[in-house]
């Protein structure tokens, strides 16, 4: 019955313009199947101030939101220094207020003072540590030895445990490589059967073995499934007949292939490309989103090589992100990826035609690199946003749509050099351009522009974060829904979205 009923929740939202539910004063109705939300801010002396309250529409997400109270049940994350409390809630004017009900920090977290040390004990401590270092360095040089020994079995050795752990024990004696489906930089793509069922295989070479290692260590990052991310079955290591080793990691097969395949192909309507946009933003946002959830803590990771391509298309017109192999763990200002200590290696990299201007620059933040990386991934869904949206047959009434185009392809042509996109993007401050049609000043249609450019804004602090993001995607699907008897490109002056607003 609950989801069927109109739900009144408390509101507070200043930022907010264009609400698509009904609102007055400090309360608003909510469309059926919504539930009351709030976030607050609780500072370190203890005083709370109020951020937003309103509906949340989000009801297929882990947060279900049944209790008839406002409880706060997730440990703060550490990233926002502990500071904001979130609740959701199931019966009307639930989310006035909040109660916390999270587990304390345990005991060994908290900060310890502890006694003066004595002469006696200061020097037994030294000697100690002087003898794990010594122990420590001895035992470091015989394990340098005996990798670079034998390389191949030190990489066996290295992941097998961790293997055990997180895949199935799955015999790729059955693995067929069917055909070739496509060539990247680090490898070749192959569809494939897996005990007679259909899978991606990505082989990487031996010179390519790090990015394997990468790619393989992402998938393997603890409650990283998602309907959005490219679901991963197993990662191995073979000879080839003529001896040479390689490395392959054997995916779900997807047969639409990637986003930019299929943009190429065919044309979709207002609802099927926001169907593709919302469905990636809301991949990214996971990806960019730590985790904790009791003992298992899944840390924010940055892609750092999002385009069309690294997106794939599911059979139900949604997308999952793949192709994880410059991608980062990010843990505060820590970065985690085997092998890039240098600046340079973790700021200058991905797909020229979608580096942001901080990256094409060299000026990536890495005195905050948790944010400055994930902006660089939220430049590049805007230019998917573009791509998407160019293909959209209701943006484009009474007219042809033009063919598929990637970014910046008239502007820079289908090879363009890191220097041409310097030129273009940093210096020149160029976007893909809007076509004639979208000058139309509708609400769907500005909001849309509105959205790509804060999401490539020159000002990489100035942009969208994924979160924001997802809930503007979900907004323009919103629009739409709400006016579907008319085209989202028409005048917003007439009566019916004068109703609306």
């Amino acid at each position: 019955g609950a989801q069927s009923e109109e739900r009144e929740c408390a509101f507070n939202d200043q930022q907010q313009q264009d609400w698509p539910m009904t609102r007055e004063n400090t309360t608003i109705r909510c469309s059926k199947g919504s539930r009351c939300y709030g976030l607050w801010e609780k500072t370190r002396d203890g005083e709370i101030h109020l951020v937003k309250q309103g509906c949340w529409t989000h009801i297929g997400d882990q947060q279900e939101c049944h209790d008839d109270r406002c409880v706060v049940t997730t440990t703060p994350s550490q990233i926002q220094n502990g500071t904001y409390r979130f609740c959701c809630c199931s019966t009307n004017m639930c989310n006035v207020n909040f109660t916390e009900d999270f587990p304390p920090p345990s005991p060994t977290s908290a900060q310890l003072y502890p006694r003066p040390l004595y002469r006696e004990e200061t020097i037994v401590i030294a000697l100690a540590s002087v003898s794990i270092v010594a122990v420590l360095i001895v035992a470091l040089f015989f394990g340098y030895r005996m990798l670079s020994g034998d390389r191949k079995q030190g990489l066996h050795n290295m992941d097998m445990m961790e293997a055990a752990a997180s895949e199935p024990s799955l015999d790729l004696d059955s693995l067929k490589l069917l055909e070739l489906i496509g060539r990247g930089r680090y490898g070749s793509v192959y569809k494939g059967s897996l005990d007679e069922r259909p899978v991606a295989v990505k082989v990487f070479t031996y010179q390519n073995r790090l990015n394997f290692v990468n790619e393989r260590a992402i998938y393997r990052v603890p409650l990283l499934e998602h309907d959005n991310i490219a679901r991963f079955i197993v990662g191995d290591e073979r000879l080839t007949a003529d001896g040479r080793v390689e490395y392959l990691l054997v995916m779900e097969y997807y047969p639409h292939g990637s986003l930019c395949q299929y943009l190429s192909l065919q044309t979709g309507d207002w609802v099927s490309c926001c169907r593709l946009t919302h469905s990636v933003t809301r991949g990214l946002a996971y990806l960019h989103t730590e985790l904790l959830r009791g003992d298992i803590y899944k840390p924010a990771v940055s892609h750092r090589d999002l385009n069309s391509r690294n997106v794939l298309v599911k059979n139900d017109g949604t997308c999952v992100i793949s192709d994880f192999g410059l991608s980062m763990k990010l843990t505060g200002n820590r970065l985690v990826r085997p092998g890039e200590e240098e600046n340079a290696a973790i700021s200058e990299v991905g797909t020229v035609r979608y580096m942001a201007p901080e990256v094409l620059e060299g000026a990536v933040n890495l005195r905050d690199c948790e944010s400055a990386l994930k902006q660089v991934d939220m430049y590049a869904l805007g230019l998917i946003y573009w791509e998407t949206f160019m293909r959209c047959t209701d943006l484009f009434p009474g007219e042809a749509v033009p063919d598929y185009q990637m970014a910046f392809q008239a502007e820079a042509g289908n090879h363009p050099s890191f220097e041409d996109m310097q030129v273009l993007v940093s210096r020149e401050k160029e976007r893909p351009k809007f076509p004639e049609a979208w000058k139309e000043n509708s609400l769907a249609v500005r909001s849309l522009k509105e959205t790509m450019e804060d999401c490539w804004d020159q000002d990489a602090e100035a942009r969208l974060t994924a979160q924001c993001s997802e809930e503007r995607m979900a907004e323009l699907l919103l629009i739409w829904d709400r006016t579907k008897s008319v085209s989202p490109t028409v005048n917003p002056m007439t009566t019916t979205l004068q109703n609306e607003r």
